[in-house]
């Protein structure tokens, strides 16, 4: 076996101009993926919530936060950072490029900073169950 670890290639998600903007977009990586296209900035984050594994690409949009389809739990999309009420584990986040008019990312989340993992609390019911 190797010492070295073999790099896995960039990710091509496609034309920058077929991405709508300002609507997260999920793309059937491996592991999936969601787009948001803002101008030219591009957030690439994990479409799976860490609390509740809902879609997030289904989720709410407000500024530059996401919030979760089924449990409400809020992230920043530039750093992934867990906002709101309910605290989680940040998303994954990747590094984004474009080149010659098509989307790239890295395979490979950004790490996050160690004070920044804890974990997810228990899943709770939906808040709008009686």
């Amino acid at each position: 076996m190797s010492p070295f670890r073999r790099e896995r290639p960039p990710v091509c998600l496609g034309p920058l101009a077929s991405l709508p903007e300002d609507v997260p977009t999920r793309v059937a990586t491996s592991p999936p993926v969601a787009i948001l296209r803002h101008g030219d900035t591009v957030h690439v984050f994990e479409d799976r919530c860490p609390h509740a594994g809902a879609i997030l690409s289904r989720g709410t949009l407000t500024n530059e936060h996401l919030t979760c389809p089924a449990h409400k739990a809020t992230f920043e999309l530039a750093t992934g950072r867990s906002t709101g009420r309910l605290p989680c584990r940040p998303l994954h986040t990747y590094t984004s490029w474009l080149q010659d008019g098509l989307l790239y990312h890295s395979p490979t989340p950004r790490p996050t900073r160690k004070a920044q993992k804890s974990p997810c609390p228990n899943p709770t019911p939906p808040l709008d169950s009686p």
